[in-house]
């Protein structure tokens, strides 16, 4: 379908909470279409709606090629989590060149509804249960870099500020997630 561009953290709509999605239709479809086309254009592997502008909670993850799944998820929401947690390395394409480590849930379970309103669960763990937390986050306006541990987000404010100002970061990273594998 469309290359949308991604919002970055300079744009306040990123802070904003989508609305859940009601009518399961064409647009709808279509909306993903673009997400996952988005995504794909700049080598992420999961997508909020908000980072292309629309207010409704609808997330994809693109996870095949790390071993896990590819689909959208509509209206997740968070059912159970594992309190044993995981440190783990994040990055954002709503924060270009930045990545951090910052401790989530090693497994969730996420309800969610597919394109056509049904209601479904999955359960995911390690990277998978990572990227539902992460975008699910974005549908209630928050971003990674402001859930980092105070000194993690001490060491990188400066780069977070470029960001925000529009510049680039001065050595930036690809998080190892987003890594092509070897053949």
């Amino acid at each position: 379908m469309a290359v949308r561009p991604i919002l970055t953290i300079k744009d306040e709509r990123l802070y904003q909470v989508s609305e859940p999605v009601t009518k399961f239709d064409r647009n709808l479809r279509n909306l993903v279409r673009d997400m996952f086309d988005s995504m794909a254009a700049e080598g992420g592997v999961g997508l909020a709606a908000v980072q292309i502008g629309v207010l409704q909670r609808v997330i994809v993850i693109d996870l095949v090629e790390k071993g896990f799944i590819k689909g959208a998820f509509v209206n997740p929401r968070l059912l159970a989590a594992s309190e044993e947690l995981q440190d783990g390395e994040e990055g954002c394409l709503s924060v270009p060149g930045l990545s951090a480590q910052l401790k989530r849930p090693r497994w969730v379970k996420i309800g969610y509804q597919d394109l056509s309103g049904n209601e479904k669960t999955i359960e995911g763990e390690m990277l998978l249960a990572r990227a539902f937390l992460h975008e699910m986050d974005h549908l209630d306006g928050k971003v990674f870099v402001d859930q980092l541990e105070p000194e993690i987000h001490r060491l990188l404010a400066g780069d977070i500020e470029r960001i925000k100002q529009g510049l680039p970061v001065e050595n930036p990273k690809v998080p190892e997630y987003r890594k092509k594998k070897s053949a």
